[in-house]
């Protein structure tokens, strides 16, 4: 344990690490686009190759509902609630009939609040807190009823299994990271879809490492310790992940964050998108592995490794298109596959090219605090026209069938320093490198642009009032 205090102090001494950019990833430039001629042929491909594969879905899913009525939890239990909560609630009262969870009790209640028997904290708690009522506010997000449909309601993880079930078969297999005080209830839920489906759905769960959880300092950086004498500790970001991930042996993995989850029936382009990009993989990763293939024999690979090069904008040195050692490092890597959509926000972290430790370019998906504070790479940041990955399909098994240990393509030195604070008292502490950023800093990685229908996130329970999780 001291060894690891020592590490986690001098990378918070040293602090943030800061990436190169050297220009923001764009259409033709980086991010790749589908028009119906290569979607058709991905959709094709993978639909004609999907019975023969090992196809896993990877959700993380350990996050709680609580963050969703955040502004309900505030008029609840603060006396002075801000205008914009008070807002949100009066909203959420107008409106909950539509949302998924209205039962008759709620029906009851929103009666008695318009005939001045009871006030709005009757309804808030009653949906978030009471031992009577929903407990929504209690729940882990992912067993929050989203979508109703004619006689029943689907919560995200039931959802992932019926609509993951659509793109890879019977056969598709499901890795939920959950929060294992809640796992007898996920699994009831999970196995009452098996019975209305007629399915048996292959799942499994997983907890975050606690081994991975990162100690908390003063701003003196000595450690904080709890009362009893223990230091205080914080997990350490979807990064820490990684390990989950690694369990997984498959030929293809998707992996969609459980709250980006559409009804069925507004589902059908994000389904779409989902097989096209498998197809996508599918041919990227044959293509990578002939290469490795030719390699190995000791095969003439340089116009294959050249057009695989030009195809998909990878941006290898000479030194790696020409040297068949250098090539194999280039290439004998897990490959990702990247949904990216339109930012139409505030611009910020993205999809970036960004310079290696050699000075090569290659693409990378970067968070805001990785972007160093000068004007020029500001202007990079602000010129990003594209999002964080809406959808991730991995590939983890090299030419031969085996599956890479991902913990070796890694870029250690891009976690994150975290300022929180715990009991009144400022703290700070590392996270590991993100899932999808210096975790998985090393993979082949080609970014594809998706329509925004695929990404309809549930961060506030009044985003389930919009239409891609409305009937």
């Amino acid at each position: 344990m001291k060894d690891k205090i020592e590490a986690q102090r001098k990378k918070i001494e040293k602090g943030n690490p800061i990436l190169d950019l050297v220009a923001p990833c764009q259409i033709n430039d980086g991010i790749e686009s589908l028009n119906s001629e290569n979607a058709e042929y991905y959709l094709k491909l993978f639909e004609e190759k999907r019975t023969e594969l090992d196809i896993s879905f990877f959700v993380p899913a350990s996050g709680s509902g609580s963050r969703m009525f955040s502004a309900l939890f505030e008029v609840s239990q603060q006396d002075d609630p801000s205008e914009e909560s008070r807002s949100i609630v009066n909203s959420f009262i107008e409106n909950l009939r539509s949302f998924p969870f209205f039962d008759s009790q709620l029906d009851e209640l929103a009666c008695d609040y318009k005939a001045g028997k009871v006030n709005k904290k009757a309804i808030i708690d009653y949906v978030i807190t009471s031992e009577k009522g929903l407990q929504l506010g209690l729940s882990p997000k992912g067993l929050i009823p989203f979508h109703k449909y004619d006689n029943f309601t689907l919560n995200p993880f039931q959802e992932h299994l019926a609509q993951g079930s659509n793109i890879a078969g019977e056969n598709a297999g499901f890795h939920f990271t959950i929060n294992a005080q809640f796992e007898t209830e996920i699994k009831e839920s999970l196995e009452s879809i098996n019975k209305f489906h007629g399915t048996k759905f292959h799942y499994q769960f997983s907890e975050q490492d606690p081994e991975t959880d990162s100690v908390a300092f003063h701003p003196d950086l000595t450690p904080v310790k709890l009362e009893n004498g223990e230091l205080l500790k914080r997990p350490a970001g979807h990064g820490a992940l990684l390990g989950n991930l690694n369990q997984i042996d498959a030929d293809i993995i998707f992996i969609r964050n459980i709250d980006n989850m559409q009804h069925m029936n507004k589902a059908e382009t994000s389904l779409n998108t989902r097989k096209i990009l498998g197809g996508a993989l599918l041919e990227l990763s044959n293509e990578v592995h002939n290469v490795l293939s030719k390699i190995e024999r000791s095969h003439a690979f340089e116009s294959s490794l050249k057009t695989l090069n030009e195809k998909y904008d990878l941006r290898l040195s000479e030194k790696q298109l020409l040297d068949s050692s250098h090539a194999y490092q280039a290439l004998n890597r897990p490959i990702r596959i990247c949904g990216m959509v339109k930012n139409v926000g505030q611009p910020g972290g993205g999809p970036f090219w960004v310079n290696d430790a050699e000075g090569n370019p290659r693409r990378q998906i970067v968070e805001k605090s990785q972007i160093i504070d000068n004007p020029d790479q500001v202007k990079l940041m602000e010129a990003a026209t594209h999002f964080n990955p809406v959808e991730l399909v991995c590939s983890v098994r090299n030419y031969k069938g085996e599956k890479f240990d991902l913990n070796n393509f890694v870029d250690n030195d891009q976690y994150f320093i975290v300022h929180k604070t715990h009991e009144g008292e400022d703290i700070v502490y590392l996270e590991e490198p993100g899932l999808w950023n210096g975790s998985m800093d090393q993979w082949i990685t080609v970014f594809y642009e998706i329509e925004s229908e695929c990404f309809s996130p549930v961060k506030t329970v009044m985003d389930l009032l919009e239409s891609a999780h409305q009937a």
